[in-house]
């Protein structure tokens, strides 16, 4: 039986844990992140230091953008009731990645890494809970990708949540003016643009 009074202490804790790790809004790769998202987006336990990032054609290094959690995108829940006893389950982005390799003149092929926790709450029970991970790269004025993928987990019975971890790849930033954002935020339905943004 599930030690609903555990998962409780859990749930509460979990967004004041949050709001105290970097990890929660951004890492990159020339930061720390976790082993796990590490070893999915470079194959490493430990992510490349800054002087291992790849130089462009002009030889200058590559400013690769931080990614930013969009605002109410951290982290998604269920309720069954109003108040926390209510809560059937969360789902949130606890970390993430980002490389880039130059193409040319300026411009760069993108990997994004996101590493999250389904978590039970006090009046949720076994089972697969998802959510939408949205992605939004936009030079400038202009999008430059925007995709939508299922994220989540099944939680089996006797454990209180389950991590999980997805890479977004394939995605090219073309040479050009404007600064470069990387958003990303997790919702019910599809991929949307946010209204505003908060760089962690």
């Amino acid at each position: 039986m599930i030690d609903q009074t555990l998962i409780a202490g859990r749930w509460l804790a979990l967004p004041l844990l949050c709001l105290g790790l970097a990890g929660c809004g951004s890492s990159s790769s020339s930061s720390g992140g976790s082993t796990a998202l590490n070893m999915l987006m470079f194959q490493s336990a430990k992510a490349p230091e800054p002087d291992q990032l790849p130089k462009g054609d002009d030889q200058n290094e590559l400013i690769c953008p931080e990614v930013i959690v969009a605002d109410g995108g951290a982290a998604i829940r269920a309720q069954a009731g109003q108040d926390s006893s209510g809560l059937r389950y969360q789902i949130s982005i606890t970390n993430v990645a980002r490389e880039c390799t130059p193409t040319g003149n300026g411009g760069f092929r993108l990997k994004i890494g996101v590493e999250g926790r389904v978590l039970l709450g006090p009046a949720g029970s076994p089972g697969s809970y998802g959510a939408t991970l949205s992605t939004t790269v936009t030079r400038g004025t202009a999008t430059v990708a925007r995709r939508g993928s299922r994220v989540g987990g099944t939680i089996p019975s006797g454990q209180s949540g389950v991590d999980f971890s997805h890479v977004e790849d394939g995605i090219v930033v073309p040479a050009g003016k404007g600064d470069v954002e990387i958003i990303v935020g997790l919702g019910q339905g599809g991929a949307a643009t946010p209204a505003r943004a908060r760089r962690r």
